[in-house]
């Protein structure tokens, strides 16, 4: 998230996003864990206010929102299994058990300690 944004935005600009991340500290195998149950952009992704400061965000201001993201998680994967005819007329069959099982994994991610999701606030330098 903050490397694409960078690019496009002007000196002085300020950022605002989520991102989910590994959480800190983890051993070399719970990080593996948290690599294989998190999306693919997680893996080198455990520390947003070293990553904001490394492209020239500054003021970074870094929120953790793991328990509203847990509960998001499991309200999609409700959803999903309540509405699981629905979507699959309009999805592909594998599309379906991909995004449950990637939503699944996300949960579990989170509920092992591995995964949080935080707010970010940052300010753009240079």
């Amino acid at each position: 998230m903050l490397r694409a944004s960078h690019a496009a935005l002007k000196k002085g600009g300020i950022l605002v996003g989520y991102s989910i991340h590994l959480a800190t500290p983890l051993t070399a195998g719970q990080s593996l864990r948290a690599n294989d149950l998190g999306p693919s952009f997680v893996s080198g992704l455990e520390d947003p206010i070293g990553l904001a400061k490394e492209v020239g965000f500054v003021d970074i201001t870094v929120k953790d929102v793991t328990p509203h993201f847990r509960r998001t998680c499991l309200a999609w994967i409700q959803a999903m299994v309540s509405m699981e005819g629905e979507l699959k007329k309009g999805l592909d069959q594998g599309d379906y058990e991909d995004e449950l099982q990637s939503k699944s994994d996300m949960l579990l991610g989170i509920e092992e300690g591995l995964l949080k999701r935080s707010l970010i606030i940052c300010r753009r330098e240079r």
